[in-house]
């Protein structure tokens, strides 16, 4: 059986390769993503067709988008995991250059909700008044 963090990296994987199906099939259904609240788009997507066009959108705003795990952990019955999110806008030309964390919640080998922070404290911060 593999890991919680093993099933946020191979979500993470399927985005790099805008593998947006891939990525789907480890969330559940109801799956909620909840992006940093200093985003422009800032909402709770829930269920994969919102999920679906809030990542297809992204995908599609930049050149080259990734995003990078840097040493995702187990905390608590959480995955908190540090990413570097870069691209290039297709637009614009400006580059993404940026890290926060995200806070997945995993359950019977499923991802059932992420929320995003803008530093690895914030999320630990949240995930002790939960």
């Amino acid at each position: 059986m593999q890991s919680d963090v093993e099933l946020v990296r191979g979500i993470i994987e399927a985005l790099n390769r805008g593998d947006v199906d891939g990525m789907l099939m480890r969330m559940h259904a109801d799956f909620e993503w909840r992006p940093l609240e200093s985003s422009p788009v800032a909402r709770v997507y829930r269920g994969h067709e919102h999920v679906r066009g809030y990542v297809e959108d992204w995908l599609g705003t930049f050149d080259g988008l990734r995003i990078d795990l840097e040493d995702p952990e187990d905390v608590a019955g959480r995955v908190v995991a540090p990413v570097h999110a870069h691209g290039r806008g297709r637009a614009s030309g400006l580059a993404l250059d940026t890290r926060f964390c995200q806070l997945w919640t995993v359950r019977s080998g499923v991802a059932v909700r992420m929320d995003e922070y803008v530093t690895r404290d914030e999320a630990l911060d949240a995930l002790r008044s939960r």
